[in-house]
């Protein structure tokens, strides 16, 4: 997600009364504007197509995006990102730290958890942590003993805050969900917040604490390249790497300190990462090295989608959609009308491609910009 989306999008729960909170716990509404409103992501498995956005709104299609039905929601929170999880399984996250599941390929969603239950998560990783740094000052050097005490500090009033947070819950949204499989899968968010599932999202653990992300940046993105590196993406240049399948992460020298706001794997093994200001970074091993790919546009990206046959696809702000025909190499600029915001984008069973964003859905037909 682009960071004026997301910037708008705290800035008016901010701004919002009390009642507005408590509107955003009732089931979404079923409305024929929500076609034309905030949608934020577009998710697909064969037939059925997934689209999610503001005031909790879900709604599915079956036949490429041409009719589209309301699925049955039990908040009107934003929905910040919708994904599939193997056979008849989909998931979605919000705003307020609340994660949803469906188990009937998106006709109908339960809450999973609620941003208290991600509180509750934290809380005990970062006892761990403080107990951790509590060890080493008191196993450490005198002349290192400061140091690490302001460290222990930071830790127990990140504890302090998480165990506030239970009680009243996260107000920081959960940004993406992406699963490699119908067992693994993972749940990015804004502050660092990182979750994990490793039995099909029956239980999820915390992980953020395992990253090399002191100043707990905003993690927007993860995909996972052909020969498996899972690639982690977020503000600031922020790039972690995990080559044992998320069992460790590494932080990756950046080639770039503006934010990646999306990542995509292409089907020759290579791996994308593109963001403020047009920026997009090809690598052909596993995140080693990047190379700018000079698209010749400069507008902010936010989302991409790219196939096994070479084709990607990468849109943003101001009307931006950019295509590829070799896997990211190059890019063409596609013509679009406005200066539409697009904030996700996948491509339907005939080959067009299908995006999100202010003003609903727009469709392009075959990528027929060359």
């Amino acid at each position: 997600m682009q960071a004026a989306v997301l910037t708008c999008l705290l800035s008016w729960l901010a701004a919002s009364p009390a009642t507005a909170a408590e509107y955003a716990l009732l089931p979404a509404l079923k409305t024929d504007r929500a076609l034309e409103g905030l949608l934020l992501d577009v998710a697909h498995n064969g037939r059925r197509m997934l689209v999610a956005g503001e005031a909790g709104h879900i709604l599915f299609s079956d036949d490429s995006g041409q009719n589209w039905v309301h699925a049955d929601v039990p908040v009107s929170l934003a929905i910040t990102s919708v994904a599939f999880a193997g056979k008849e399984q989909a998931w979605a996250t919000a705003h307020d730290g609340y994660l949803l599941r469906s188990t009937d390929n998106g006709t109908t969603w339960q809450v999973k958890l609620t941003g208290s239950d991600v509180a509750r998560l934290s809380v005990g990783a970062i006892e761990e942590r403080v107990a951790a740094l509590q060890a080493a000052v008191d196993d450490a050097a005198p002349e290192d003993q400061e140091e690490l005490g302001w460290v222990l500090d930071d830790a127990m009033f990140a504890l302090e805050e998480a165990e506030a947070a239970i009680d009243e819950g996260m107000t920081s949204p959960l940004l993406n969900v992406w699963f490699a499989n119908d067992r693994e899968g993972y749940v990015a968010g804004a502050y660092g917040t990182f979750l994990r599932t490793r039995d099909g999202g029956d239980s999820w653990t915390v992980e953020g604490n395992r990253l090399d992300n002191p100043d707990n940046y905003h993690l927007y993105a993860i995909a996972q390249s052909a020969a498996g590196t899972l690639l982690l993406v977020g503000e600031a240049g922020t790039l972690l790497r995990s080559m044992d399948g998320g069992d460790q992460w590494e932080r990756l020298e950046t080639p770039y300190n503006g934010s990646f706001f999306g990542t995509v794997a292409s089907g020759d093994g290579s791996l994308l990462i593109f963001g403020l200001r047009g920026n997009v970074f090809r690598s052909s091993d596993e995140g080693a090295s990047w190379t700018a790919v000079d698209t010749g546009d400069q507008r902010t990206l936010m989302c991409g989608t790219a196939d096994s046959s070479g084709s990607v696809v990468l849109a943003g702000s101001a009307g931006a959609v950019l295509h590829s025909r070799d896997h990211g190499a190059s890019f063409h600029v596609v013509p679009t009308e406005g200066n539409k915001v697009y904030s996700g984008v996948t491509t339907a069973q005939d080959g067009s491609a299908l995006l999100v964003g202010f003003g609903g859905i727009s469709i392009m037909a075959g990528h027929n910009d060359e």
